[in-house]
């Protein structure tokens, strides 16, 4: 398909105004128009609906939105991927969830910076799924994830465990205890975090059927800035709270009877990129510091 064409049809879909595509994509008006008619051929169905007021995207248009999402965006990729090579003599893109950045990821990605100025490096961050994406995509080399794929041509490597322990303000009630039964957790003031497939099993063998969290929260960061608060507990991977038990600005407590699972952490990467030298480099250090790879 034209890059063109799929720019002005993507575009389109964004604004569902011909005169805005057109400004955004700085051509005249008539020429969006030749682009999504030209398109609309080629796929044999109609993109839009169009009246006097509006522009509505029909099935076949919606179909292909995230095809023309991914190509685009691929080849933007590309572009960046073989323009970033000049003065550098080797590219890394790597992929995570925000998490694992934070909590382990940050001092490898600062030695590997500091270690090898003739490589280039790019991250990417998002869930376990989106960071599969990219390397189907091919817009990462390097995935480490929480939840393994079962992909052909690709090695999933597991590479660290990752205990998850129960957190609460110091100065909290509750951080009088040093212990907590895991059946007591039922009636605590819980933060609830997504740890994943075997933690979300072991909650649902710990707390009641008809159990519904006080407050659900989908990143770890402000989880932790809500305990220091003395809004409640949580159940954290210890990476993720390392710093502040170190501190002292959380406390931990011991979790007795059914404890929850480890969480196990990843490495994902094309068979066919696990030679090259930038990966190489980076998994050879990963190992320095005590990860399996």
């Amino acid at each position: 398909m034209d890059f063109e064409q799929l720019r002005a049809f993507y575009t389109l879909a964004q604004t569902k105004n011909f005169t805005k595509a057109a400004e955004m994509l700085h051509l005249v008006q008539s020429t969006v128009t030749m682009r999504i008619k030209q398109l609309e051929e080629k796929v044999g169905k109609p993109l839009f609906i169009r009246d006097k007021r509006s522009v509505e995207i029909t099935q076949a248009g919606l179909t292909l939105l995230p095809y023309a999402e991914r190509i685009l965006k691929l080849s933007h990729e590309a572009l960046n991927e073989v323009a970033s090579l000049q003065p550098y003599e080797d590219y890394l893109s790597i992929g995570s969830l925000n998490a694992i950045w934070t909590s382990t990821l940050e001092p490898i990605l600062k030695e590997y910076h500091y270690r090898y100025p003739q490589i280039a490096i790019s991250t990417k961050t998002g869930h376990s799924s989106d960071v599969i994406q990219y390397l189907l995509d091919n817009v990462i080399q390097i995935g480490i994830v929480y939840v393994p794929p079962s992909l052909p041509n690709f090695d999933v490597i597991p590479t660290w465990d990752d205990e998850i322990v129960l957190v609460c303000c110091p100065e909290s009630p509750i951080a009088a205890s040093t212990h907590v039964d895991s059946r007591e957790l039922r009636n605590l003031p819980l933060l609830y975090v997504n740890w994943g497939p075997p933690f979300n099993e072991w909650i649902r063998q710990t707390l009641p059927r008809n159990y519904v969290p006080k407050l659900t929260v989908d990143k770890a960061e402000l989880a932790i800035d809500l305990i220091k608060e003395g809004l409640g507990v949580s159940l954290m991977t210890r990476s993720t709270v390392k710093a502040e038990l170190a501190a002292g600005t959380l406390k931990e407590l011991i979790i007795t009877g059914n404890k929850p699972p480890k969480r196990s952490a990843y490495i994902v990467l094309p068979k066919d990129k696990k030679n090259k030298p930038s990966v190489e480099k980076w998994l050879s250090l990963m190992s320095e510091l005590g990860y399996s790879t």
